[in-house]
């Protein structure tokens, strides 16, 4: 599981040839670039670009709203919390309801022993795509424009904000919308 947008990707897209050595140090800069792009189309749509374990942070027993997608169906949650002694403690293999995005979770009373007290807990669910080949192509062409902004406009001036609003506008219809 990688990154959609590879090294090879965003050199060819700053213009370098197929197979052109990059200048010294280059590579590495390059690789910062794909990963801030790829942070800011996580943080702006929710959207997890890489499976990984995702945790979130929710208070007291109310009906929770996962910002992380897609998570896959029959996909489970484990509940993280802290006893009243301070010690940590674990609810896990709860489901999830992924009819819709958000994904909803309700601790179910029975389950969390923190019952009856507005407590801080985590979920914690497996979420993202599982190949590169599953993500949107407009994250990806989001990815490019965002990289491309980061080399050429690196005082985050004008260019990067064109670059910036380029993305917002691809990545938009993928957004979670509150209600």
């Amino acid at each position: 599981m990688a990154i959609p947008v590879s090294l090879e990707d965003a050199a060819r897209h700053l213009r370098y040839e197929d197979g052109e050595d990059l200048p010294l140090g280059r590579e590495a800069e390059i690789g910062r670039f794909i990963a801030d792009a790829a942070a800011w189309v996580e943080r702006y749509t929710g959207h997890i670009l890489v499976e990984r374990e995702v945790s979130e942070s929710f208070h007291g027993l109310t009906l929770a709203a996962l910002r992380a997608w897609p998570i896959k169906q029959g996909a489970t949650a484990t509940i993280g919390y802290a006893a009243d002694d301070g010690t940590p403690g674990m609810v896990s293999g709860l489901r999830l309801d992924l009819l819709n995005r958000p994904a909803f979770f309700s601790p179910p009373r029975t389950a969390a022993p923190f019952t009856g007290r507005a407590r801080p807990y985590t979920v914690t669910v497996t979420a993202g795509y599982g190949d590169g080949d599953e993500v949107p192509g407009n994250f990806r062409r989001a990815m490019l424009v965002l990289i491309a902004a980061y080399d050429a406009d690196r005082e985050g001036g004008d260019l990067f904000k064109k670059a910036e609003a380029t993305a917002r506008s691809l990545c938009a219809d993928y957004r979670l919308r509150r209600v």
